[in-house]
């Protein structure tokens, strides 16, 4: 990976990632044959042996550690502003990485002439390179010369949609979105912060939260938003006829994070 290092840093963010962790570096410090590039942990305040883990590690990564979780949006906007190179890829701790899907990824990206590129998060016997309106934030790989005019991500969003406005901000701005299918960056999914009763609240609030901030930034009609609240109204109904504890808390907490965008 020696060509990749004086034009891609790699930020991943982190939020009580300890379980997560360990693995996401090794993936990466295991299939290296050179020199790795940059790599920037931006820490959202985690309690966890988060920093012991980066510490341990100082051969290949640094920590920039934010004093409160200012929601992953943010952090990775502070991981992309301290980096200066070109390109930098913004990752989730629960994926698993290799040199040689970076490269390809990074070659995908420049042929192409795109402003972002995503991997598919498991492998996929579809192996296109298509354009998309968006790409799941796992891993996002931005060019910055792009990208610089268009901005990054929307702080407004604590958690979700950032990397569907993102996506739909470059897009309109006339560049490409690219989604690689031929690239594996396999991606656990709600791995990345240890889910209790109380995180997985946080988690569906922000899902409502969110979805009403973007439905509202990209004009999206009231009935639009008033149906979302509908079906999470109608779930939260139903699980609390069926005893289904969990559903009802996930319903009322989107309803909730929505309420809190609407006011009412």
């Amino acid at each position: 990976m020696q060509d990749l290092l004086n034009e891609l840093t790699l930020v991943t963010v982190t939020y009580n990632s300890a379980e997560v962790l360990p693995a996401h570096i090794a993936s990466l410090k295991e299939t290296s044959s050179k020199a790795m590039p940059r790599w920037i942990v931006v820490d959202n305040a985690s309690t966890d042996a988060t920093d012991a883990i980066v510490s341990a590690n100082s051969d290949c990564v640094e920590m920039l550690k934010s004093l409160t979780n200012i929601g992953f949006g943010s952090a990775c906007n502070l991981g992309i502003e301290a980096s200066h190179t070109r390109y930098v890829m913004v990752l989730n701790p629960d994926t698993q990485l290799s040199e040689a899907a970076i490269n390809q990824l990074l070659t995908e990206l420049k042929e192409r002439g795109a402003a972002i590129a995503g991997p598919a998060l498991a492998p996929e016997k579809d192996q296109s390179v298509i354009n998309v309106p968006w790409l799941v934030g796992a891993v996002l790989l931005f060019d910055t010369q792009l990208m610089n005019r268009v901005g990054y991500f929307d702080e407004q969003f604590f958690l979700y949609e950032e990397d569907v406005d993102i996506c739909k901000c470059a897009n309109d701005a006339g560049l490409q979105v690219v989604h690689c299918r031929n690239v594996s960056i396999p991606h656990v999914g709600g791995g990345s912060t240890v889910r209790t009763k109380t995180v997985n609240e946080i988690v569906h609030f922000h899902k409502g939260r969110s979805y009403v901030l973007y439905a509202r930034k990209h004009g999206l009609s009231d009935e639009h938003i008033q149906t979302y609240l509908n079906k999470n109204k109608k779930r939260r109904l139903i699980a609390l006829f069926s005893f289904g504890g969990r559903r009802y808390r996930r319903a009322n907490a989107k309803i909730k994070g929505a309420m809190s965008v609407l006011g009412t």
